[in-house]
């Protein structure tokens, strides 16, 4: 009796065992399936619109947006005049959390007639402080100036501080560039670390034996942290710019360059030159040397972690701009000693997406467009195949004119683990060109989780091409749908219409977006009206 009481108990728990691991079981599937079902259904997403509004001036772009802290953000647009309205300057606008306008100021940039060159090179905010650093020429002075215009967002009372100045002997010439692009050759450049709290400033400096530039870093709150003068003792056009990185903690500046020496001129194979890494700071300079051995690495671009310092590009194995896979390196951030060095064929998943089968094939005309770094260290890589063509049309009187396309075409995306492996490799189908404003076409792309994220504008119906294909096509001002795209961790994609061009008054500049947390804006223009959008993921 009493052992079969026992068998009973036994019984009964292995019982409530099998039904503990059903359970279990259930619960798994149910959440996989769930979430399977939520990627499915669609995106996640909110959309806020300011009120349509109408500036001075025709032409503005959204050049910062910060947090507020209190769910409100600051806007800041630069404008600029045109033929009937001369001027140019920014607009400082400041938005509650549903995108209703609070207060707004014009600032209108102005200079004495001593000025003979200047220009804007970009705008950093310290907390509640706006800094606007401009870089001018003083004839009486004989000097090239740069300043930051500061003011506080809640009066805009701006005031100058001079922050260095450069000899006119010593410039071999002004030329101005975009905040956070760097030519090289000649002029003066901003650059912005990520996290946006140091910058750098540069100037090419003038010497007809070695390629010079005068490099200063500051914080944001204005302080300087470096002054050094960085010489490679070559000819200006034997070293490129790839490009210029400012630590997080803006301590230090890594300048990356493609270098043509003698001595890569007489390899066998691969690209007749070598890169060289360089990081400065205030105690000392160090420079790194690779090349891409039997292979072509047409360009390479640093990401700056705190204890991870990587260039990655696109290479080949014939010939530059015709690209296979994606290529890797791994220096260690104060060493400089190379870690890692990988080539990453593309995945055959890739080139089904790019031509519906595997083919030998190889890209061309890629250009960077942005990289992602996530949490768990993974950078998401991005670019676009952008080239341009010419056609001269002929007059039947004598003459003619010469029409000239901006092509930008499919959107390269891949993720890279910390490894320096693919993680997958995409493809996505894209037709766009213009000869007018290249603003509405193109992308913008961000990341949010372990999901990235693209905005493109199309004035077509998504074409379904074979294989499980489909192609994004032509958009204009007069007719432009916004789309997302979502790509997860696994590399699985899919997309919506989130803005219908029959609902809205202005189409969305979709190239031009600016993020701010897990947020992103743009502004919109058809003639004189103008708006906000926020798409919060």
């Amino acid at each position: 009796m009493v052992e079969l009481k026992h068998k009973k108990i036994s019984l009964q728990t292995e019982i409530k065992k099998t039904n503990k691991t059903m359970k279990k079981t259930l619960f798994c599937f149910a959440f996989i399936l769930l979430n399977i079902i939520s990627f499915a259904q669609g995106i996640q997403f909110q959309i806020k619109k300011s009120d349509v509004f109408k500036d001075e001036y025709k032409h503005s772009s959204i050049v910062l947006v910060e947090d507020d802290g209190k769910d409100g953000v600051v806007i800041v647009r630069s404008y600029v005049g045109g033929v009937f309205s001369s001027g140019s300057g920014y607009y400082f606008e400041h938005y509650d959390s549903n995108l209703k306008l609070i207060k707004e100021f014009e600032y209108e940039i102005k200079y004495s007639k001593a000025v003979r060159q200047s220009s804007v090179l970009g705008v950093i905010m310290d907390g509640d402080k706006v800094n606007i650093i401009d870089f001018i020429y003083e004839k009486d002075q004989k000097a090239y100036i740069c300043s930051a215009m500061s003011s506080n967002v809640d009066d805009f009372n701006f005031k100058k501080t001079e922050l260095f100045r450069v000899n006119s002997d010593e410039i071999k010439q002004f030329v101005f560039f975009n905040s956070g692009v760097f030519d090289g050759d000649s002029g003066a450049s901003m650059i912005v670390n990520e996290n946006r709290t140091a910058f750098a400033v540069t100037v090419d400096i003038k010497d007809k034996n070695a390629e010079t530039h005068r490099m200063f870093i500051f914080d944001k709150s204005l302080q300087k942290n470096i002054d050094h003068t960085f010489k490679r003792e070559m000819k200006d056009r034997k070293f490129v710019y790839e490009n210029i990185d400012v630590s997080k903690d803006g301590k230090t500046i890594y300048i990356l360059g493609k270098v043509y020496t003698d001595e890569k001129k007489k390899k066998k194979e691969g690209g007749k030159y070598q890169y060289e890494l360089t990081s400065i700071t205030s105690e000392n300079e160090k420079t790194q040397v690779f090349d891409s051995d039997e292979h072509f690495a047409a360009s390479l671009k640093t990401i700056v972690y705190e204890d991870r310092l990587v260039c990655l590009g696109f290479y080949s194995d014939r010939r530059d701009y015709r690209f296979k896979g994606i290529c890797y390196f791994e220096l260690n951030p104060t060493t400089l000693e190379i870690k890692k060095v990988k080539y990453n064929p593309f995945t055959e998943q890739f080139m089904v997406d790019k031509y519906g089968k595997d083919k030998d094939k190889e890209l061309k005309n890629i250009s960077f467009r942005k990289i992602i770094t996530d949490q768990k260290g993974d950078i998401i890589f991005n670019a676009e195949e952008f080239y341009i063509t010419s056609n001269y049309f002929s007059n039947p009187y004598g003459g003619g004119y010469t029409r000239t396309i901006y092509h930008y075409d499919d959107i390269v995306s891949a993720r890279i683990n910390p490894n320096g492996e693919i993680v997958w490799a995409r493809n996505i189908n894209k037709r766009q060109k213009t000869d007018g404003d290249e603003s509405y076409i193109s992308y913008t792309s961000t990341a949010v989780g372990n999901d990235a994220y693209f905005f493109i504008n199309t004035g077509e119906k998504v074409r379904k091409l074979s294989n499980d294909r489909i192609q994004f096509g032509q958009t204009s001002t007069k007719r432009s749908n916004l789309n997302m795209i979502r790509v997860n961790q696994n590399g699985d994609f899919d997309y919506q219409e989130i803005l219908d061009d029959k609902d809205n008054e202005v189409p969305f500049m979709v190239s031009n977006g600016v993020l701010s947390g897990d947020s992103i804006f743009f502004i919109g223009r058809r003639g004189t009206k103008k708006q906000i959008l926020k798409v919060s993921l």
